[in-house]
């Protein structure tokens, strides 16, 4: 857990990495100094049985519920509560609506009758936080965030929200006390975004981050910073599309995780001709300078053909919830292609309006820190990280080596083995735990070593390692 004030994650001391107050994960180099025998495996997250595990076919709604949204694990009722996206009909026009719902383990949810907001014959006995009736310029829903520190305990929730009719266009921002009634300002922060846009709140650098879609034709992905959440730095290009390849960026979410920024981005390819969007990992060590994790493989693939799922796996904004061993993502899927035509198959082409519109939301679910691991088959393998700086003593694993092993050497920053911490010496760990705590013959813990630059080899045999983390 990250405190603020506190050094920023994985702040080099001179040639030493500091790994204090992270699990450290292998999805990059950064803490790799070579491997030998050992592969780099990277994990899409599973889909639960129990999908679609959110409906938008409530009376009130047309069928729909997009994922232009949110999740948090409220810090008081320890209950989930999922912002999402939806619409109605009335008088011949689309009522765009945010709506709110709330679970206690994730994966059945209740729907809160709020009395806020009315739908299309005027009854208010519905979840609906907010619509194009009820706040001035409302068009699409930006995901809301807790903010940890607020100046203003009425601002305590932020959002941003996508607007285009009415006389408003641009991306203006909204407000709550309780993330249930909201206010919105009537004038723009961004003049210059499109739709589909997200925000986070930095809890290392205590800032904003806003990600946005510059109106270039979907072409690339842009991040903008505030303190405030009223003066914001200029748009910067993150991402760019190779048209080459066809693909286009249609949203992007961010969140922080031990000590990096992980983001997923919504590629459309078009070569296909499916033009099915699906989510791609990026990782990032300061949130300015991106870069794509396991590229061309989604996180989330979409639907095989005839499922709820097909056309679309749209990620919520906010962090993974954790449930015990395993992190909660949260996505919408769609029946329908985001174009006027698709092919199916070679030579079937086939409108969109033919097809029925279904939009519903599923779960998606991975492995404490189970982005990436680190394996080993028969034979075994090794991995020897670069010097590290730590004021911890225990050293623990996130681990699968029920059928193998795993031993642990400790090594000082020239690279010579430290007596009692040889490979020999290490209790070999052979479990299957997120938290395995590694001891030697006559050390429990690196008690000894607190302060001076280490390396840690791991010496993995039919075995799989996630993350490794030293503590107090």
């Amino acid at each position: 857990m990250f405190v603020a004030g506190s050094a920023l994650p994985n702040t080099a001391r001179g040639s030493t990495i500091n790994v204090d107050g992270f699990r450290q994960l292998f999805i990059d180099d950064h803490v790799i100094a070579h491997m030998q025998s050992v592969r780099r495996t990277f994990h899409a997250a599973k889909r639960h049985e129990a999908n679609p595990i959110i409906h938008g076919d409530h009376p009130w709604l047309d069928g729909f519920a997009y994922l232009y949204g949110s999740v948090e694990r409220h810090p008081e009722t320890d209950k989930l509560r999922l912002w999402y996206m939806s619409r109605f009909k009335k008088a011949g026009k689309f009522v765009w609506t945010m709506c709110l719902t709330e679970s206690a383990d994730g994966i059945r949810w209740t729907v809160p009758k709020l009395g806020l907001v009315p739908d299309r014959h005027g009854s208010r006995q519905n979840n609906m936080v907010m619509s194009t009736e009820t706040h001035s310029g409302f068009d699409e829903c930006l995901t809301p965030v807790r903010d940890p520190q607020p100046a203003n305990p009425a601002r305590r929730y932020r959002s941003l929200f996508w607007a285009n009719d009415n006389g408003f266009r641009g991306t203006y921002s909204a407000w709550s006390a309780d993330g249930v009634k909201w206010h919105n300002d009537r004038k723009a922060l961004f003049n210059d975004t499109g739709d589909a846009g997200s925000i986070m709140y930095d809890v290392y650098r205590e800032r904003w981050v806003f990600f946005a879609r510059p109106l270039d034709n979907q072409i690339s992905r842009a991040v903008s910073f505030s303190r405030d959440f009223k003066k914001w730095t200029p748009l910067n290009v993150i991402f760019q599309a190779d048209k080459a390849k066809r693909e286009n960026f249609y949203n992007m979410q961010g969140f922080c995780y031990e000590g990096l920024y992980l983001g997923t981005v919504t590629i459309q390819w078009e070569e296909s001709g499916r033009y099915a969007l699906e989510p791609h990992l990026a990782l990032s060590r300061d949130c300015e300078n991106w870069r794509w994790v396991n590229q061309p493989k989604a996180f989330i693939p979409h639907g095989p053909r005839g499922s709820w799922e097909e056309f679309n796996t749209q990620m919520s904004a906010g962090n993974p919830i954790r449930m015990g061993d395993q992190l909660y993502f949260y996505y919408s899927g769609r029946t329908y292609p985001h174009s006027p035509y698709y092919w199916r198959g070679r030579d079937e082409l086939v409108p969109k309006a033919s097809v029925e519109p279904d939009v519903n939301i599923g779960l998606a679910t991975l492995r404490v820190d189970g982005f990436v691991s680190l394996d080993a088959h028969y034979g075994g393998g090794s991995v020897e990280t670069k010097p590290l700086n730590f004021t911890g003593k225990k050293l623990s694993l996130n681990c699968a080596a029920a059928h193998g092993e795993i031993l642990v050497e400790v090594l000082d920053a020239s690279g010579k083995i430290i007596p009692g911490f040889a490979r020999q010496d290490c209790l070999p760990v052979c479990q299957d735990k997120i938290i395995q705590p590694v001891a030697w013959k006559t050390h429990q813990t690196l008690a000894n070593l607190k302060g001076k630059p280490a390396k840690l080899r791991f010496y993995l045999n039919r075995a799989s390692l996630y993350s490794f983390e030293i503590t107090a």
